[in-house]
């Protein structure tokens, strides 16, 4: 990164400092004037985003002593400390922004908590309770990590202030023009996991659990037939579901309903038999299926991931998704496959393909770009 442009975005950002009314995050901010590094290629941004971490630790407590207060929390940070630049994604619980820190110039994402208005008397939303106290034990590498916890100007504006990520690997799946390669998919295990709301403490198999989790497309069979005990084997499921869906750039089962979920997983995989699953027919939803036929092979799973990967790959997505909760590849397990020692051996960082931040505009204004493009394409 040039020393010039180095020291035209540090002085767009004090600008930015200076000139930000205190209400400033809440109001829409305006991109043409406030993006202070839309001209920036991604080795500046990296160059950018360095030096913040790069002060030293005199001058980080400087900075520190200069954050604004808010007066209805004691002690605790105000959100106006950082200005928005745009809205990344919007939820049923929350809105993530990316935003720059004033201060120390760092750009980070910041996760607004919806409050709703008219379940008000049941006070601040249990969900980003779980989701912040998990995220704060959960210290690593991959998991997203959040920094501190801001306040607006009321007492329901609250904030998270999370380390930004330029890239959603759902974004990338869509908005990409061409396949992953199978050396490419291997290093894309390196990710940081994030949206932990519907998260929970595991206490073993003693006590059940919320049956209505999972986005129904990555539900693991035995939720989905009603088994409220379960494991962490349902978070395997969906990392097969995921591994299929980088494989082949679409969702493996895209089901309308819950029973028709059901019935193309069975079709895929094969249906589930006393051999292999002793318990499955005791399970709420099992009368539905119990008569049907289905293979009783992954031919169906094969002919949807093709050649795409190698046979010992294709063995380990069907260890992801064995109906067997119990039977099912453990994380652990899966990471020392010998799918990822054989040839191709992962991509390494430097060779795999670059991507334009999508972060730095709204998912719905790539989704209309997206839908334009197309719609000029015919």
């Amino acid at each position: 990164m040039s020393n010039k442009n180095l020291e035209k975005t540090k002085k767009q950002s004090k600008e930015i400092n200076e000139n930000s009314s205190d209400s400033n995050f809440e109001s829409d901010c305006n991109l043409e004037k406030n993006e202070i590094n839309q001209n920036l290629d991604e080795e500046e941004r990296i160059s950018l985003r360095k030096h913040s971490y790069e002060l030293s630790a005199e001058k980080k407590l400087q900075l520190l002593k200069k954050r604004k207060i808010c007066g209805l929390l004691e002690g605790c940070d105000s959100v106006d400390n950082y200005q928005k630049l745009n809205k990344i994604h919007e939820g049923v619980y929350g809105v993530v922004y990316r935003a720059i820190d004033k201060l120390t110039g760092e750009i980070i994402a910041i996760k607004k908590t919806k409050i709703d208005r008219t379940r008000e008397k049941d006070g601040f939303p249990i969900t980003s309770i779980r989701e912040f106290n998990i995220l704060m034990a959960l210290r690593h590498e991959n998991i997203i990590a959040v920094k501190r916890v801001v306040v607006g100007s009321d007492c329901d504006m609250i904030y998270m202030i999370m380390e930004y990520m330029e890239h959603e690997l759902k974004d990338l799946i869509e908005n990409q023009n061409f396949d992953f390669t199978e050396s490419e998919i291997k290093n894309l295990d390196n990710q940081k996991q994030c949206d932990f709301g519907l998260g929970r403490k595991y206490q073993g198999l003693n006590k059940p659990y919320t049956l209505n989790v999972v986005t129904m497309w990555y539900r693991a069979p035995e939720i989905l037939l009603g088994q409220d005990r379960y494991s962490t084997a349902l978070d395997m499921w969906s990392v097969g579901c995921i591994f299929g869906e980088l494989v082949i750039r679409d969702q493996l089962f895209k089901g309308t309903c819950e029973i028709n979920q059901i019935e193309k997983i069975f079709n895929a995989v094969g249906g589930p038999n006393i051999k292999d699953w002793k318990n499955w027919v005791n399970l709420k939803q099992a009368k539905f299926f119990e008569k049907k036929e289905y293979p009783q092979d992954s031919s169906g799973l094969k002919d949807i991931i093709g050649n795409k990967i190698s046979q010992q790959g294709f063995k380990l997505l069907c260890d992801m998704l064995c109906l067997n909760p119990d039977k099912r590849i453990t994380a652990s397990k899966a990471l020392q496959d010998k799918w990822f020692k054989e040839e191709p051996l992962p991509a390494k960082n430097e060779d795999m393909p670059k991507f334009k931040a999508l972060n730095e505009v709204s998912r719905e204004e790539r989704k209309k770009s997206k839908n334009n493009y197309q719609q000029n394409q015919q």
